[in-house]
């Protein structure tokens, strides 16, 4: 092969590669103009629907096992989010819950589906239990807190979509978090602590108007409020979930 011939492929080959490196730069543009990039602090996130599997192994996860059933080692869920409302469903399980909020108040219904029945935990009620996360949490599915606690990555595009990874070890756990920040929820949650691992990934992400399958209807469930449990500690349903809650019932 003579040097002119060489000559001509090697700049063949450079402007080749030059011109992939120039469509990739305006593919991230596009990319950068058309996705809007989210807020993980916002009050507007998107209203979305999701669909996730979580995996559990190791000593956490078998004593947990025990003390609280029903369990899977592996259960694909479904999430529904708007501005008012949050809605969690675990079909294999039978179980969802629900989220409302009216102003400065919150509301939170254990869902029973296969019994038709649900607990209603008051705002007065998540107080006493020292159970009531910020809507930002459900919200994201996260803890903004931890987020901050980790080392955040530079934004990214994944098959399309803007992502962003928080990794690092806190009280003895490690994370890794990968966010899709177009919608505001994780497309991955890895933790670490000990023997016992979960890992917790995105399936599928719809905007909520468009999402292939909708929350259990609840309209004719049998709802029970919290503060009365004491007064039903007979009701097969009670025991059972006051049991699966982690509590004898007779307390």
């Amino acid at each position: 092969m003579s040097k002119i011939t060489i000559q001509i492929l090697i700049k063949l080959t450079a402007l080749t590669v030059l011109t992939m490196l120039a469509a990739c730069s305006n593919t991230a543009v596009k990319q950068a103009e058309a996705t809007k990039i989210i807020d993980l602090s916002s009050a507007n996130l998107p209203n979305v629907a999701a669909e996730f599997t979580t995996t559990r192994e190791g000593e956490e996860h078998e004593q947990e096992h025990e003390e609280h059933k029903p369990h899977a080692d592996k259960v694909t869920w479904r999430f529904w989010r708007d501005s008012q409302q949050i809605t969690i469903e675990r079909p294999q399980l039978g179980m969802g819950e629900l989220w409302q909020r009216d102003g400065q108040s919150t509301i939170h219904r254990k869902l029973y589906h296969a019994d038709q029945r649900a607990i209603e935990f008051q705002d007065d009620d998540l107080k006493m239990l020292d159970t009531t996360p910020s809507w930002q949490k459900l919200a994201l599915l996260l803890d903004q807190k931890l987020l901050a606690q980790l080392t955040a990555g530079d934004l990214e595009w994944s098959d399309g979509y803007p992502i962003r990874e928080y990794q690092g070890q806190v009280a003895e756990t490690e994370w890794n978090i990968v966010m899709r920040m177009d919608i505001g929820l994780p497309m991955l949650i890895e933790r670490q602590h000990g023997d016992f691992s979960e890992r917790t990934e995105l399936l599928n992400a719809y905007a909520l108007s468009l999402a292939p399958w909708r929350p259990t209807p609840t309209n004719g469930y049998d709802v029970i409020d919290f503060a009365d449990l004491g007064d039903k500690e007979y009701d097969p349903f009670v025991i059972k979930v006051q049991a699966q809650m982690g509590h004898d019932h007779h307390h």
